[in-house]
């Protein structure tokens, strides 16, 4: 079933399930990535995926969900450097499709310095296939944490443990869309991108519990990280360019980058904060406890499938 958990099975063995799938794809293609940036950008998507799949145990093992949040986010780190520069290009050539009608030399500059950057950064990476090994050795680490992972054998607990793991990253999202609403700064939208990122795998992984429900408010939730993602990708692109400007171009074009920076960064925060307030419309204690229902419905429908 992939990154879906199957309602008729224990919570705790389709999270090792899960987990152990992701691992594994994960450290393969750290081992054979070679010079591909782009497979341990795949590797750091499926540590992602992963730190969402453990805060579902929050209510029942906090500790554990704390701990290995921790081991994927620090392992994601260690082969990131790369992968960043690249986004900062990806992010440029974003802008410069945007806003087609401009000149190709108002981006030009700017992409040559982005691209020594990334070019510097995958050689001060040091031997990146040493990272990458260190990187699937503490995914292995991870994998043998999870053989003993448990949760309470009861069926009820189990649910509730997972409508607290929903429940939680639930309210700081709506914690973080109010500090958006109160401070509108670069890091307020990133937390809140961050929450919003995290609900949509969880409702990736619900998903067989109400297909079609499920499967558009996952959608909701992937494009409005899109567009968070690429904002915050811009917050970073200007911090290097106000640190730094005649590296990308005079100054008449540096003004023209910011100021098409802004305006586009205005358009995905508005585009992607209509989605979100959709998404946590309603109460996180009313939606998680509703998704647990129907965990549960699902449950016993597969047990009287099977008698």
């Amino acid at each position: 079933m992939a990154y879906r958990l199957d309602p008729t099975a224990p919570l705790d063995a389709e999270i090792r399930r899960i987990a152990g799938e992701q691992i594994d794809r994960a450290v393969g293609d750290l081992a054979g990535h070679g010079e591909d940036e782009s497979a341990v950008h795949e590797a750091r998507k499926r540590m992602k995926k992963l730190r969402a799949l453990v805060r579902l145990a929050r209510g029942a093992r906090p500790d554990f969900a704390r701990d290995e949040n921790a081991r994927y986010r620090d392992a994601a780190k260690g082969v990131g450097g790369a992968r960043d520069r690249v986004a900062l290009i990806e992010a440029l050539d974003g802008l410069a499709e945007r806003f087609a009608d401009e000149s190709p030399r108002l981006f030009a500059k700017a992409r040559r310095t982005l691209e020594e950057r990334r070019d510097r950064a995958l050689g001060s990476n040091g031997d990146l296939a040493a990272r990458a090994a260190e990187t699937a050795d503490a995914l292995r680490a991870g994998r043998s944490r999870l053989d003993g992972f448990t949760l309470p054998h009861s069926a009820k607990r189990q649910r509730d443990a997972l409508a607290a793991g929903l429940a939680h990253n639930l309210s700081q999202a709506r914690r973080d869309r109010r500090a958006v609403r109160r401070h509108g700064t670069a890091e307020t939208f990133h937390d809140l991108r961050k929450r919003i990122k995290y609900l949509g795998h969880h409702l990736r992984l619900l998903e067989p519990v109400w297909p079609g429900v499920l499967q558009a408010m996952r959608e909701d939730a992937d494009l409005a990280a899109e567009h968070l993602g690429r904002d915050h990708d811009y917050a970073v692109l200007l911090t290097e360019i106000e640190a730094e400007p005649a590296r990308f171009g005079t100054s008449a074009d540096v003004a023209r980058l910011r100021a098409l920076l802004a305006r586009h960064g205005q358009e995905l925060r508005a585009q992607a904060l209509a989605p979100v307030d959709r998404l946590l419309s309603e109460a996180p204690k009313a939606l998680a406890d509703r998704l647990a229902r129907l965990w549960r419905e699902a449950r016993r429908a597969g047990a009287d499938g099977s008698s």
